[in-house]
């Protein structure tokens, strides 16, 4: 058996993305707000949101073991989950679910998502194939 201390600290390389760990730390957020459900409707509406912030990191997860382009495709598709949590933030917001900082303090965690995806996407684009090994 292998000790705790000589593990490979990233043996997955989604591991090594920043971005996957914001992720995974959103999707813990989200979950947290299960506690204040009331209601079924409630808990259905975090459930979904808890769903779609989770499919961001699962993309990662996905296309970090294949090439660029099809990588670029998988972070697009987590562009989409960010856009339906956007939603799902409002839709929790008009159930009182969030408050306004809570709000706001998802939608600023969603933008940033967004742009270390988007930064992600333009620095795969921007180098050459042949210059740069597959992630």
């Amino acid at each position: 058996m292998i000790s705790e201390n000589t593990k490979p600290i990233n043996f997955f390389k989604f591991e090594g993305l920043r971005i996957y760990h914001k992720s995974v730390d959103f999707s813990n957020a989200i979950l947290s707000l299960g506690n204040c459900c009331q209601t079924d409707a409630q808990r259905l509406l975090i459930n979904k949101f808890f769903n779609e912030a989770s499919q961001i990191s699962s993309h990662i997860i996905d296309g970090a073991s294949r090439s660029k382009t099809e990588f670029i495709q998988y972070l697009q598709n987590a562009k989409s989950n960010i856009g339906n949590c956007v939603m799902l933030c409002s839709l929790a917001s008009k159930q009182r679910l969030v408050d306004e900082t809570q709000e706001n303090d998802i939608r600023n965690e969603l933008m940033e998502l967004t742009k270390m995806i988007g930064a992600l996407i333009i620095s795969f684009q921007k180098h050459d194939s042949a210059n740069n090994p597959e992630i």
